[in-house]
């Protein structure tokens, strides 16, 4: 039995979902200071891509294309700026953590001004 959840536990991570293999980030995004893993949210933005190439593109490296999928607009491909396809889509997710419940807060308030100061 242990190994038979071993292995679901296994393959669900292998499936997994995008970025969730990636850690919890040192230094708070707002306040630069030490983060606690106990204080966290979860940042996710979905926007539709133009094609399966930049699909592809973009699940190869998500966080290379983070700075266009912020700045996505509406109908349009933020990878190839062409128009976007709303039945072909990406989604950007991790966990973020920070040093206190205000930071929290101020990410939570405005994440896409914040997501781009998570580092590792």
């Amino acid at each position: 039995m242990k190994h038979i959840l071993t292995f679901i536990v296994a393959c669900a991570l292998f499936a997994g979902i995008s970025n969730a293999a990636e850690p919890l980030n040192t230094v708070c995004p707002v306040s630069g200071k030490p983060a606690s893993p106990a204080i966290t949210s979860n940042y996710s933005k979905t926007v539709a891509v133009c094609c399966n190439k930049c699909k592809a593109q973009f699940t190869a490296t998500p966080k290379a294309y983070l700075a266009n999928i912020i700045g996505a607009v509406t109908g349009q491909c933020p990878l190839s700026k062409k128009k976007a396809d709303p039945s072909i889509t990406v989604n950007y997710s991790r966990q973020v953590a920070f040093a206190d419940a205000a930071s929290k807060a101020a990410f939570d308030a405005a994440p896409d001004k914040h997501i781009k100061e998570v580092r590792q």
